[in-house]
């Protein structure tokens, strides 16, 4: 249960701060996405959709494989957020958790322990892909590769500079659209050599969420625990 939920607390940042279709593309960019990819197509669509996305929410499915090829059961939940670092990541099967955050604060809340643990953004998100989707300097934090176009998707792999990430390597598929670029689909390998797969449907993206949707409040009777 715990190693649940520590990879699961590790893993859902990752996502939320940047899953969204930019705004519309203009026609002389548009076209150059349309092109025949080339080899940096994919990193021109990441950087593309991150700087286009404001807010968002979608339904994900996951699936994670350790190093031995043995499949966990499939989860699934919902995500929202807001930039800049604002979110809300819910797993809803086969157990139900919460990551919120406010920009400062991160809050995981377990329903099945009815225990919340409360931790620093900046050192929660520092050295994970989190940081490549919330709108930080890419090329700073991560070595960009292009891979091959599989499935009609263009893809992009990911590797931390930062030698204490808990990820080997993030690799983010993205296909264009009349609304602009389109994360469907993240893999990511992480220190333990497993491999989780998330893809994202029925995104909405620029939405507006009321004032205090990313701020969270343990429940009456909840055990908090405050990492350092």
């Amino acid at each position: 249960m715990i190693a649940r939920c520590k990879f699961a607390a590790a893993l859902l940042p990752v996502l939320l701060p940047a899953l969204a279709f930019g705004p519309y593309v203009p026609v002389q960019a548009q076209t150059a996405v349309n092109a025949p990819a080339k080899p940096a197509a994919g990193a021109a669509l990441l950087n593309l959709w991150v700087k286009s996305t404001h807010s968002a929410r979608a339904r994900f499915t996951q699936t994670v494989v350790d190093e031995k090829g043995k499949a966990s059961a499939p989860s699934g939940g919902s995500f929202e957020f807001e930039r800049p670092g604002k979110f809300r990541w819910s797993y809803t099967k086969p157990y139900h958790q919460d990551i919120v955050s406010d920009g400062q604060t991160i809050w995981t809340y377990d329903h099945d322990l009815d225990q919340v643990t409360v931790s620093a953004q900046s050192r929660a998100l520092s050295g994970t892909p989190a940081a490549l989707l919330a709108g930080e300097d890419v090329s700073k934090l991560f070595t960009l590769s292009p891979l091959p176009s599989t499935s009609g998707l263009q893809w992009v792999q990911a590797v931390p500079r930062s030698k204490d990430s808990s990820f080997d390597w993030v690799r983010i598929g993205l296909k264009s659209t009349p609304q602009g670029p389109e994360l469907v689909e993240m893999q990511l390998r992480d220190a333990f050599r497993r491999t989780s797969t998330i893809v994202f449907i029925d995104t909405q993206r620029n939405v507006a969420f009321p004032a205090g949707r990313f701020h969270f409040k343990a429940p009456q009777g909840a055990s908090v625990i405050q990492q350092p």
